[in-house]
This record gives structure tokens, sequence and C-alpha cells, in this order.
């Protein structure tokens, strides 16, 4: 699959975006991935503190609480710190790429 952009398609594209405000093609597809990174992020955030209200403790002490309970299983705990878990590490990650391309 050729993902290179053709001239026609660039020249139409462009003469369509700069009418919303934008230089170039390359800023608008900059800009549309911010947004969705960001809309990602503040999912993620609000996740996070939904489990923050909900056990009132951060993750970190949630992790501690969690690892603690040794040979005892409470199958709500453990599927909402495996679900807590990936919230934050997904949102590290998509904060990581934020700063990528905000310095691209």
């Amino acid at each position: 699959m050729d993902t290179s952009l053709d001239i026609k398609f660039t020249e139409k594209s462009e003469s369509i975006v700069t009418q919303f405000g934008f230089k170039d093609l390359k800023s608008f597809v900059k800009n549309q991935a911010l947004l969705m990174l960001m809309a990602r992020i503040e999912k993620y955030e609000a996740e996070n503190k939904l489990f923050e209200a909900k056990y009132h403790m951060s993750f970190k002490a949630f992790q501690a609480k969690v690892e603690g309970l040794q040979n005892k299983e409470v199958f709500t705990e453990d599927d909402d710190y495996l679900d807590w878990r990936f919230a934050k590490e997904a949102m590290g990650r998509l904060v990581r790429q934020k700063r990528e391309l905000e310095h691209a």
C-alpha cells in the first residue's frame, strides 16, 4: 500500500486546509494529531480520577495494596487494578507522543 501523498492530492488538500487557517497540510495534520492525542489523554485522565475517587487513593497506593494481598484474590480489585494500570500506562505513552509531536 502506497502511503505517500501524490502532488494532486496535496494541492487540492492545501487549498482546503488554508481556508481553515492552516499554513499548509503539515501544520493541519500536526494540529489534528495533537487534538486526537489530547482527547485520548483526557479520557485516561478521567478514568484515573474515577479510580482515585472510587478507592480514595492514588494508583501507587492501590498498586501496593493489591500486591500486598498475597494468595488472596479480590476479583473486582484485580480487574480495576489492570484497567487502572492500563489507563496510567496509556496516558504516559500518549503524553510522551504529544510532547514529541509538539517539538517535531
